[in-house]
């Protein structure tokens, strides 16, 4: 049984050849709890307030079994998967990586795991090499959407089921099995509802921190916010640009933000908590009182949470599961069956107010 990790591999093949559930004001993608905790696309609805919203907290962490979700594949032996990554970071990238090799990284499975590194060309050679190593399942978490179409054609072709994990690719559906992960239109969507309830008709502007150009987190949660927002027009976005869901990267734009807009903004919205992080430090940098403004930040990391709870230096965090690993589990596990599954597969996910912080930062498993 061979498990095994990557990264190193990759590095050299490219030298070579040239990403509690709250109660009041809590807005939520969770129609119902489903047994597997996996909602398809027919199950999903808008985020209505309700009084349960799950997400990755404790509480709601499943169990694993005893017996896993593995079948042996055709010929008899531990199904061949192979997860790729987006980049192996820290806080939410950290915690989905560890909850797919928790799940994987056992002897039900031939498992290899290799870490993307951020980089669209390492993506490429795993999933060439994946093919080569005759994987039953392929699960890849995209860097961006765009540039797939080749690899996943060659993929089909050499009978290797791709599966995508967190973030989606632009090429044609049936070149992949399914997708599970975030709405992330709808995060964005809730995010601006929530704005626009808090302003009761203010006039405010607003600077946006989006993340890398083209993945699917950031067209998601900007297109989602944006619907709302140019619905009202007591908002203005002052500005808009890319920080790639970097904190250093971050910390530049919010100082060109304050020497160009200075007191006109009253909203700061950042794409990621990675982002958020660097946008606190430059204003404490500058000595502006984080308070001055309304603060919404994306993923629902547990220093985020510190944040809210710290004098509600962030007033509104928007959960992104990372915890993929189990629900990936059962996915593949069908996928190795034969049997069909869902295009599209969302998981639980939850909105999350400053005076939610305190309650739910114990249970942050991130």
């Amino acid at each position: 049984m061979k498990k095994k990790f990557l990264p190193l591999l990759l590095i050299a093949a490219l030298a070579l050849s040239g990403c509690t559930a709250g109660t009041k004001d809590s807005y939520s993608t969770k129609v119902k709890t489903s047994e597997e905790q996996i909602l398809s696309s027919t199950q999903f609805s808008s985020g209505d307030v309700v009084k349960d919203v799950g997400g990755a907290s404790k509480d709601n962490k499943e169990k694993k079994d005893t017996d896993s979700n593995a079948a042996p594949d055709a010929s008899g032996e531990a199904p061949n998967v192979w997860f790729i990554n987006n980049a192996n970071g820290i806080g939410w990238s950290a915690a989905l990586t560890t909850s797919m090799n928790e799940t994987f990284d056992t002897d039900a499975y031939d498992y290899t795991f290799v870490d993307g590194q951020g980089k669209f060309e390492v993506q490429i050679e795993a999933m060439n090499n994946a093919i080569a190593d005759k994987a039953d399942v392929i699960c890849l978490d995209p860097i961006q959407e765009d540039g797939f179409d080749d690899v996943l054609k060659a993929a089909k072709e050499a009978g290797c089921k791709v599966f995508l994990v967190d973030r989606k690719v632009s090429a044609d559906e049936s070149l992949y099995e399914g997708w599970l992960g975030s709405n992330f239109d709808l995060e964005g969507e809730n995010a601006g509802k929530w704005l626009v309830k808090q302003a009761k008709g203010k006039k405010m502007n607003i600077v946006v921190l989006q993340g890398g150009k083209g993945a699917s987190a950031q067209i998601g949660r900007h297109d989602g916010f944006n619907r709302i927002i140019k619905k009202n027009k007591n908002f203005k976005i002052l500005a808009e640009e890319i920080a790639d869901f970097d904190k250093a990267k971050a910390k530049t734009l919010m100082a060109k933000y304050l020497k160009k807009y200075g007191n006109k903004i009253d909203v700061i919205v950042t794409h990621n908590d990675t982002m958020c992080y660097g946008v606190i430090e430059t204003l404490k940098e500058k000595n502006i009182d984080p308070n001055k403004y309304i603060i919404i930040s994306f993923d629902g990391e547990a220093e985020v949470f510190k944040l809210m709870v710290d004098n509600a230096k962030v007033d509104l965090c928007v959960e992104c599961n990372p915890l993929l690993g189990p629900a990936t589990e059962k996915l593949v596990a069908k996928m190795v069956a034969g049997e069909k599954i869902d295009k599209t597969n969302y998981v639980d996910e939850g909105v999350f107010t400053a005076d939610m912080a305190a309650k739910e930062l114990p249970n942050r498993q991130y």
